[in-house]
């Protein structure tokens, strides 16, 4: 059975259906959690929180309260990876729109209501430090999302609040084989990994939750990547 790590402790997720963040809220509940949990899709939403329920109902899915822990995970896959001569306005707008101001707004609302401390972890990626083509309004995004979470690091830490960023790549989530089939994966995503293989997103929720435990209650400002090699 896994450790109650997070028992009475109120942690928000968005984007909170599918890949990391669904099962990062699986991986939290299932250490003691009760969650807050959004994302787009509002049926996909309901099966997440019966799931939630029914595996753990002594847990709860709240509307915002108290607030110890919150992670911003929103992503688009439309239109994320065009080339720059092809990118028209709606496709900025839409990726800078999700990933970068909706991380900022999301921010917001859950610093409002930690009135004792408390943990955010932001989704980066690779992309963030690495530049290439094809991927601008991604890798311009989520390069933001780094600079966005250093600089209010700094200004909320005299609160105890930490926020740190992660910068995954390579992990098999559904909008990871959305983009790329098995045979490119193998023969020119894996290709620079130190480690040829798939990130698993249970191993992106254990970052996720260390990085909202006490265990790294000294840890703030900083971007970790978990990305099997590819930035070594």
């Amino acid at each position: 059975m896994a450790s109650m790590l997070f028992t009475k402790k109120v942690i928000a997720i968005t984007g909170a259906t599918r890949g990391i963040g669904r099962v990062t809220a699986l991986y939290l509940a299932q250490r003691g959690a009760s969650l807050s949990i959004s994302d787009i899709g509002e049926e996909s939403l309901n099966e997440l929180s019966q799931e939630i329920k029914s595996k753990f109902p002594d847990k709860t899915v709240n509307e915002l309260g108290a607030l110890h822990g919150a992670v911003n995970l929103a992503g688009v896959l439309h239109n994320s990876t065009l080339n720059f001569v092809d990118i028209q306005d709606e496709d900025w707008n839409r990726v800078i729109s999700i990933k970068l101001s909706g991380t900022m707004y999301s921010m917001r609302s859950e610093i409002a209501v930690m009135e004792k401390g408390g943990s955010i972890v932001n989704a980066s990626s690779v992309a963030g430090l690495m530049a290439g083509p094809g991927v601008v309004a991604y890798a311009a995004s989520k390069a933001a999302v780094i600079s966005l979470t250093k600089s209010v690091a700094k200004e909320i830490g005299v609160r105890e609040i930490r926020v740190n960023a992660i910068c995954p790549s390579g992990i098999d989530t559904p909008m990871f084989r959305q983009l790329f089939d098995q045979e490119y994966t193998n023969k020119i995503v894996l290709a620079p990994h130190a480690i040829k293989r798939h990130g698993k997103v249970e191993e992106a929720a254990a970052l996720i939750a260390f990085l909202l435990g006490d265990d790294s209650k000294h840890i703030t400002r900083e971007t970790i990547r978990i990305d099997g090699g590819i930035c070594a």
